[in-house]
């Protein structure tokens, strides 16, 4: 049987165009399928490709932290710091960054004492020396790792020499049974600590320091 085209009428009395288009639905359909597959298929892929592997940054062998996605290390070099009672202690530093954050890591093998000593020897030798208009918050918090290691924490504000542009970081020691010390140094512009705060307190708290 011979059906009527698109363009003739159904009946010989109804005007050109009255009847039904035939299948022109069937266009937008597909390309609505098409796009949909496309769409959802591509957040199906991105879900069973695997997650990057972050490789750990080891210093000293005194620390092993493993960097949180996104975070990168972008300085390494031998460190010096001097000691108040005579002498210096030699290290290991390492910077991480992503975005305008970053953390600083310093490993001092036997450097001794305990944590406060150590964050006062920081805040001395270190933060004063690479820091303009230094103000060291008067409260330093006690803290204990999952690992059960005894830390301290405080906070600081500072200027950048070269720029002037001003600073905010929170500083993390630990000192190990063995007397090895590891300091965790997050900064950021002022500002914008709390935005990496978070990311920072989850590299600190699973880093291993013997």
């Amino acid at each position: 049987m011979i059906r009527p085209s698109p363009d003739v009428p159904g009946r010989p009395d109804a005007p050109a165009g009255a009847s039904r288009p035939a299948r022109r639905w069937l266009s937008t359909v597909l390309v609505t399928l098409v796009m949909s597959v496309t769409v959802l298929g591509g957040f199906v892929v991105a879900e069973t490709l695997p997650a990057p592997v972050v490789q750990p940054v080891a210093l000293a062998n005194v620390l092993r932290l493993r960097p949180l996605p996104g975070w990168e290390v972008v300085r390494r070099e031998h460190a010096t710091v001097p000691l108040p009672r005579g002498g210096v202690v030699t290290g290991e530093f390492a910077q991480l960054t992503r975005g305008s954050g970053a953390l600083d890591l310093l490993a001092l093998p036997g450097v001794g004492g305990d944590a406060f000593e150590l964050a006062d020897l920081y805040a001395t030798a270190v933060l004063t020396s690479q820091l303009e208009r230094l103000a060291v918050s008067g409260l330093v918090e006690r803290l204990t790792l999952p690992t059960g290691m005894e830390t301290v924490r405080f906070g600081y504000i500072g200027s950048q020499p070269q720029t002037g542009a001003a600073l905010e970081g929170s500083v993390t020691v630990v000192v190990a049974p063995s007397g090895n010390g590891a300091v965790f140094d997050g900064w950021a512009p002022q500002g914008q600590l709390e935005l990496i705060s978070e990311a920072l307190v989850t590299m600190i708290e699973r880093t291993e320091v013997v």
